[in-house]
């Protein structure tokens, strides 16, 4: 079986990788990734920088972005 590239890019040593990947596992997300995370699925939308939306939006023929959760107020 071969490793993928970008788990051994992450050191030269098995043991290198490994402690650098578990490292990357414990790195803790901010409130607000967690927040764009649980949005981005709640409306089932493409997650990522403005030009993977795009990419999507292309291939898919859908809005990929956001929308606010609610309707405007009344005024």
């Amino acid at each position: 079986m071969t490793a993928h590239p970008a788990y051994t890019a992450l050191g030269i040593t098995e043991t290198e990788r490994s402690a650098a990947y578990q490292a990357l596992l414990r790195e803790a997300l901010s409130d607000d990734e967690l927040q764009a995370i649980h949005t981005y699925l709640q409306q089932q939308r493409a997650l990522g920088h403005d030009t993977f939306q795009a990419m999507v939006e292309a291939k898919t023929q859908r809005f990929a972005g956001t929308r606010p959760a609610h309707r405007p107020p009344r005024k």
